[in-house]
């Protein structure tokens, strides 16, 4: 892979786009050409929480409930419900023309189906399912969910915007266990565009054809609520992992979109007036450092003090926004600053850090007895990469018994589930980054909960943090849920669950023929048209 400090000789010096694969398209078709943030290698977007995945899941499914860009929740696939006077029972009704990619109309009993699947694997989920007595279908186009005591924030769940999304599957598919992915073969839409599963290349391509038969809703499309309007007949993937032949293939109109530019990239596509430089994700990026709670040495938390109190924020950031301050935000938070709980703990632990000596006392006092350490690391991933580089030389500085194992996006996605020990095939630290709307209070935030073997990799095990979350759920006002919040906030700290790396920006480019681009928490590939 292109090292990040040879890229912009590469691109200066002419390095063209390799030329894309035109497969066979009809006469007058219109195709949308698009550079996705990674390759696609899982295709189910309840088993994974990759982003690249939950992309890919927009396109394919709707939701009953979506966000809009201020936040709010709006029903999606669902005409609306009615809540009983005891809040105890939702009574949800379908909109009508709802139809799957298969031709079969969309059903209660798929709606019910779908959300007991996410629900077994989602933290926001798991919450939900905890208070559910029953779904009953009333007909095919209602259901009522039943519950133990009222959950004010229902259609929030089923509006959960990224890792994992709720989306709506048929029954028969969303029947099989969340334990089991779903295969290439399974994946049957109910979304406005149709995955074409016979023209995927693991490495290459992506293939996404308009479906003529979903029908939009009649509202202005807001992030992932509203009219889903896809004004092209194809839109294609290319997975294109070296950044330098991106932005050659971006400005040479090989490709119309790129997701991610790499920020020391931007001056270089900005300078060029057939390409637009967007916002991207205006909630941002939080970058993690996320420990194997199962094994040694990371199952002590003294030793995962130590690791967070060696973590300098700024090393982090830096190397992810080409040195640029402006992109970048020191976050001592489990929460993106910014946000109602985001505020980092007082005191605050990461105060001091880097802090070496601090971290060799506690490696001391915790007996480490040289146990074998292992970060796994993506080389096709240029906005995670350098996290496991950097955190590497700390781990080494600090005395540790590290390996770097270094491997494409796709083997470390795939290896990060594994609960083997370290000789069979585990792991000990994986870095990756979270859409801050992913993060933005407790219910959803998987690096902070502690839901054990049902919770995200690493599996953080926690009952006071659970506790206080099912304090959260209920807390009758925001000030309540916020001393809560902050609370959390506070065991976060203590326990070290994941390393916060810092809250960081990474904008996303496109050729001036496109209007309607969509800043939101996704790359959404509705109401985006040729000019």
């Amino acid at each position: 892979m292109m090292k990040r400090r040879t890229l912009l000789g590469a691109v200066a010096g002419g390095a063209a786009a390799a030329a894309l694969p035109r497969p066979a398209i009809s006469a007058g078709a219109s195709v949308l050409k698009f550079v996705p943030q990674a390759n696609l290698t899982l295709f189910d977007p309840i088993t994974t929480t990759a982003a690249v995945t939950q992309n890919y899941g927009y396109y394919v499914w709707d939701t009953l409930y979506a966000l809009d860009e201020h936040l709010n929740t709006h029903p999606q696939m669902a005409a609306g419900h009615t809540i009983s006077d005891d809040q105890r029972s939702w009574t949800i009704t379908l909109r009508d023309g709802l139809t799957f990619h298969d031709g079969s109309p969309v059903r209660a009993a798929d709606c019910i189906a779908s959300i007991r699947r996410w629900a077994s694997a989602d933290p926001f989920g798991l919450d939900l399912a905890a208070v559910v007595a029953s779904y009953v279908v009333k007909s095919d186009k209602s259901f009522e969910v039943r519950l133990k005591k009222p959950f004010p924030l229902l259609a929030s769940a089923l509006a959960k915007p990224a890792s994992n999304v709720p989306f709506i599957m048929p029954e028969h598919v969303a029947a099989q266990p969340a334990s089991k992915a779903i295969s290439i073969d399974q994946v049957i839409g109910s979304g406005p565009c149709r995955f074409e599963a016979k023209e995927y290349v693991s490495g290459n391509r992506a293939v996404f054809t308009k479906f003529t038969d979903y029908v939009p809703r009649p509202e202005k499309p807001s992030w992932a609520a509203g009219g889903k309007v896809v004004n092209f007949d194809r839109i294609e993937w290319h997975v294109i992992a070296d950044p330098g032949t991106a932005a050659a293939a971006l400005q040479s109109g090989e490709v119309d979109w790129w997701e991610l530019v790499l920020p020391n990239l931007i001056p270089l596509l900005a300078a060029n007036k057939d390409v637009v430089i967007g916002e991207g994700n205006p909630t941002g990026y939080m970058g993690c450092l996320r420990f194997n709670h199962l094994f040694p040495p990371f199952d002590n938390v003294l030793i995962r003090r130590a690791v967070m109190l060696s973590v300098d924020q700024s090393a982090y950031m830096r190397a992810v926004t080409a040195n640029n301050p402006k992109n970048f935000t020191i976050c001592h938070s489990f929460f993106p600053i910014g946000t109602t709980y985001g505020v980092p703990p007082d005191p605050d632990p990461m105060a001091k850090a880097p802090d070496l000596a601090a971290a060799r006392k506690l490696i001391e006092e915790a007996k480490y007895g040289g146990e074998k350490i292992v970060i796994i690391n993506p080389t096709d991933f240029p906005s995670i990469q350098p996290f496991g580089e950097i955190t590497y030389a700390t781990l080494k500085k600090l005395g540790l018994n590290v390996q770097l194992v270094e491997t494409d996006w796709g083997t470390v996605v795939e290896r990060r589930a594994s609960k083997a020990p370290i000789d069979q095939g585990g792991w000990s630290i994986f870095h990756t980054w979270w859409e801050g709307i992913s993060l933005y209070n407790p219910a959803v935030n998987p690096i902070l909960l502690g839901q054990g073997l049902e919770g995200w990799f690493g599996w953080y095990k926690s009952e006071p943090m659970m506790a206080l979350n099912a304090g959260w759920l209920t807390a009758p006002t925001a000030t309540d849920r916020h001393a809560i919040g902050a609370k959390m906030q506070a065991l976060g700290f203590q326990d070290v669950p994941t390393v916060p790396l810092g809250q960081f920006f990474i904008r996303t480019g496109y050729r001036n023929t496109l209007t309607g681009v969509i800043d939101g928490a996704a790359p959404y590939p509705w109401n985006v048209r040729r000019a």
